[in-house]
């Protein structure tokens, strides 16, 4: 087993496995969204098993699940990281294309750069503020010229996947900047999910979304499960790998979920694209190479997944 975990192939296994793995969630989300769920429900439910798959997880590896005087910083993650751009999230699926999608919510390294350049935790590198030109750009190929979208009023549904994009970018830099290093990953996603998960279920009775018994036989609730199971999976494997062999090369998996996002939603929904589709995404996956992040290896922070519990794996 330890000759297999050592193989030099493991790590370039590792980010395709995450990649094709997220890049998958973008295609559940439409299927989880096609008969009309609101998204309240979509994002109580996903957040209550993914916190329930993440307790599991501390309770195997031995990890804390919930410290109470961490309870401010949960809260932070569960609205910036969980709530806010999941409900947005699911509220845009059913006017976009899971390509589109997937190339939306890839843009999060350059918003993270340009906040932490902002922000002055960073300083201005030439090359890295193109790559978030590149990747404005990118953006703008999708919504100016006309793409033949089914919604008439998607391009505003982009600029809502936009923001989702640039609430993970916040909480990147949330966490690589406002709190401690030595706060276990692990703990922070159980405790911001546990504490979403209690939010958001609220807000969900309270605001009669529930669902029948009969709901969670339907496609669309085991697509909502799939994308709580995926992207679980796919996060502990870009953990790993941010932890054995670095951030720098984990946070390639970008590449791979934008490809593989685009991929998908061809394979399943059989999506055809405008050529002003394919530039954007040769223009931000040149943008997001000149974003990549320099950072030191082993560290866990500068690279983590922006989405905890749901499709967007965005990187800093």
């Amino acid at each position: 087993m330890s000759a297999l975990l050592s193989h030099r192939l493991l790590p370039y296994c590792f980010i395709l496995a995450a990649g094709i793995i997220w890049g998958s969630t973008f295609s559940l989300a439409l299927i989880a969204t096609a008969d009309g769920t609101h998204a309240v429900t979509l994002t109580a439910w996903q957040v209550i098993l993914t916190s329930f798959l993440f307790i599991l997880i501390c309770l195997w590896v031995r990890k804390p699940v919930f410290v109470l005087r961490h309870l401010h910083i949960y809260c932070i993650l569960a609205g910036l990281g969980i709530i806010l751009p999941d409900l947005l999230y699911y509220s845009a699926a059913p006017h976009l294309s899971a390509g589109i999608l997937s190339i939306t919510v890839s843009t999060v390294p350059m918003f993270t750069y340009a906040l932490m350049w902002l922000l002055r935790f960073e300083g201005l590198v030439w090359r890295r503020a193109l790559g978030i030109v590149l990747g404005m750009v990118s953006i703008l190929l999708l919504v100016v010229p006309d793409h033949g979208f089914a919604s008439e009023d998607a391009n505003i549904w982009v600029l809502v996947v936009v923001i989702c994009a640039l609430c993970y970018a916040i909480e990147n830099v949330y966490l690589g900047e406002g709190i401690e290093e030595e706060i276990n990953i692990l703990e922070l996603l159980s405790g911001s999910n546990m504490v979403a998960a209690i939010v958001i279920s609220t807000a969900m009775w309270g605001l009669g979304y529930d669902v029948p018994a009969a709901w969670f036989f339907t496609s669309s609730a085991g697509a909502l499960f799939g994308i709580a199971i995926s992207s679980t999976v796919a996060y502990l494997m870009f953990f790993y790998t941010i932890q054995k062999f670095g951030s720098v090369f984990a946070s390639q998996v970008a590449y791979l979920v934008t490809i593989s996002g685009v991929i998908w939603g061809i394979v399943i929904f059989s999506e055809q694209h405008t050529v002003w589709v394919w530039i954007s995404i040769v223009v931000l996956i040149a943008g997001l190479a000149l974003v990549s992040p320099r950072t030191k290896r082993g560290n866990t922070r500068d690279s983590k997944p922006g989405r905890s519990g749901g499709q967007d794996p965005s990187f800093s």
